[in-house]
């Protein structure tokens, strides 16, 4: 059990119902989120903290290398779960990583367009699902880019939990590069139809 995680998830929860107006829609489909891989869209630097808060147990996440460049830093991330992946390249100890954790039974967060914003997704989200036989959850997030409108009650930091994408439903699918990004796309596109 890594308590600085527990604890700062803890605080992160209490902050965002308290001043953001936390709103979870469909929370019951986060009880069994064991062994998979939940993904989202990514609007803010935050949403990382505002997702891992809700989800009941100790996940693991990426974050791109930069943040880790200060040792002090570096030090922080690792210790609340957090994995450094090199963007724009193969990046094979980020991917051994995440292999080995899901292997183990932990469970991921990953924001498939791979940046704030990308608009698209990337086929790295596909590749482990398919290579780790693995669900997926989907998760949508809002205005978790819009903080000082939600601190003063004009909005609402809203995630919205969609049905988990069970392997068994894309169990067909080959480990083949298009497949991956198929499966990329179809993921994404499971987040987006979550917006009302």
């Amino acid at each position: 059990m890594n308590k600085l995680y527990n604890f700062l998830t803890y605080l992160f929860r209490k902050f965002t119902k308290i001043f953001l107006g936390l709103k979870i829609e469909n929370e019951q489909r986060l009880a069994n989120v064991e062994n998979c891989i939940i993904v989202a869209n990514h609007i803010s630097i935050l949403d990382p903290p505002f997702i891992g808060s809700i989800i009941p147990l100790e996940i693991h996440y990426l974050a791109k290398s930069e943040i880790f460049k200060n040792k002090l830093m570096d030090k922080f991330f690792r210790s609340i779960n957090a994995i450094p992946v090199k963007r724009g390249r193969i990046d094979k100890y980020a991917i051994t990583t995440v292999q080995k954790l899901l292997s183990s039974g932990h469970s991921m967060l990953i924001f498939p367009e791979g940046t704030r914003n990308g608009g698209k997704a990337k086929a790295g989200v596909g590749k482990f699902a398919i290579q780790m036989k693995v669900d997926i959850l989907p998760i949508h997030i809002e205005n978790s880019n819009k903080l000082l409108e939600c601190l003063f009650g004009k909005k609402h930091l809203r995630i919205i939990v969609g049905e988990k994408y069970k392997y068994e439903e894309f169990s067909h699918l080959e480990e083949k590069k298009e497949n991956y990004r198929e499966l990329a796309n179809t993921v994404y596109k499971k987040i987006m139809d979550l917006k009302k």
